[in-house]
């Protein structure tokens, strides 16, 4: 790829499945196309060395380094500092930096936020990120891998094991990536543009794949895709009764959303199928509340993948009051327009009318509003 800057509205996607450090995802954007010059000069007046968390912040303060990476590098050291700090029995303020504190790894950091900085893409897709095994030497001492550090940043992350017995994340890796990460998916989308490579130092064994992060730009994409956690299991053991506000506790519990399907279970007892869809940061707090509420003996979970429309809110007057609408696009194209259900139900109590005709003066609103789908 040559030093000009994509279309804006691109996906970068870094490939994390084969482990990230900062070095490395840094190599792979300049791989990739960004201008080393981009980098050279602003890292020129904020890195000397530093080993505690004000000292990295104040660091920042420089006219040099652009607005939204001092803002995306507080958060990358806030990130760093917060799971230092629980490892190691400290707080955030007094945690000693060794590694991420030394000039190196200030340049990965604002390096590597300094070329996402220039390509500006639309979105930031991130693959499961592998972990490895075995153990590290570090300024702590030995230390099992993934390194504790790393576990604490990545919780709620996608990952994977990647190859055995040696270090593939390293803590400054996993923290630019939860910083950078607007979601998780397997794989880039869309019409691939570019690809770039970034090696780390180390010789992966015959037979091991290579340990290197490969970041891609692609344009064109009409649709989104994120990952939800999809959390099951079946009741048989409760009665109507007992089932008919399970819903409604889990929504409140931060379920994205959830749904009891009757099923027909073994020794042919009646039962439920219980599905609930949740963000992955969420569903170990909403394992608790499924157990907790139907006393189920076991929660099934898996990473799921699904498509989702751009989406927009909005607002129509229906007989004097206010009714929420949904719209919904397929690229440039309306697809979906919808009006809140519980607004239309609201507003037939009100005027004592039928459902039915609040929601035809609704669709007569939304057609006068010029909001119709092509």
């Amino acid at each position: 790829m040559s030093n000009l800057r994509p279309e804006q509205g691109s996906q970068l996607f870094i490939d994390a499945a084969r482990g990230v450090a900062g070095d490395m995802l840094m190599a792979a954007l300049v791989d990739l196309g960004v201008p080393q010059e981009v980098l050279i000069e602003p890292l020129r007046h904020a890195l000397p060395p530093h080993r505690h968390l004000p000292e990295l912040l104040a660091a920042l303060d420089h006219e040099a380094i652009p607005q939204p990476v001092r803002e995306a590098a507080t958060a990358v050291y806030h990130a760093l500092a917060a799971a230092e700090a629980k490892v190691h029995g400290s707080t955030p303020e007094q945690v000693h930096f060794h590694e991420v504190g030394a000039i190196d790894a200030q340049v990965d950091i604002l390096g590597t936020l300094l070329a996402i900085h220039w390509l500006q893409p639309r979105e930031i897709v991130v693959s499961p990120v592998a972990l490895g095994s075995g153990e590290v030497d570090a300024a702590h001492g030995i230390l099992p891998l993934p390194a504790p550090a790393v576990v604490e940043l990545l919780d709620g992350v996608p990952t994977c094991a990647g190859a055995a017995g040696r270090e593939l994340t390293t803590p400054t890796g996993a923290a630019l990536l939860v910083v950078l990460a607007d979601r998780y998916h397997h794989a880039a989308e869309g019409i691939s543009r570019a690809q770039g490579w970034g090696a780390g130092s180390r010789i992966a064994p015959a037979g091991d794949p290579p340990n290197m992060v490969r970041a891609m730009l692609s344009e064109g994409i009409d649709a989104t895709s994120d990952t939800v956690a999809v959390l099951e299991t079946h009741l048989d053991h409760l009665s109507g009764e007992e089932l008919g506000g399970l819903i409604d506790a889990l929504m409140d519990a931060g379920a994205l959303d959830a749904i009891l399907i009757a099923a027909s279970m073994k020794k042919s007892r009646p039962g439920h199928l219980l599905t609930v869809i949740a963000a992955p940061r969420d569903r170990q707090k909403l394992i608790h509340q499924i157990h907790r509420l139907t006393g189920t003996l076991g929660v099934r979970e898996r990473l799921q993948q699904r498509s989702v429309l751009r989406r927009e809110a909005g607002e129509i007057e229906v007989l004097g009051t206010t009714v929420r609408i949904k719209k919904a696009w397929l690229g440039d194209r309306l697809v979906s327009i919808r009006a809140e259900q519980d607004d239309l139900r609201e507003t037939a109590r009100l005027r004592e009318i039928t459902l039915s005709e609040v929601r035809r003066l609704a669709e007569i609103e939304m057609e006068i509003e010029g909001l119709s789908i092509e």
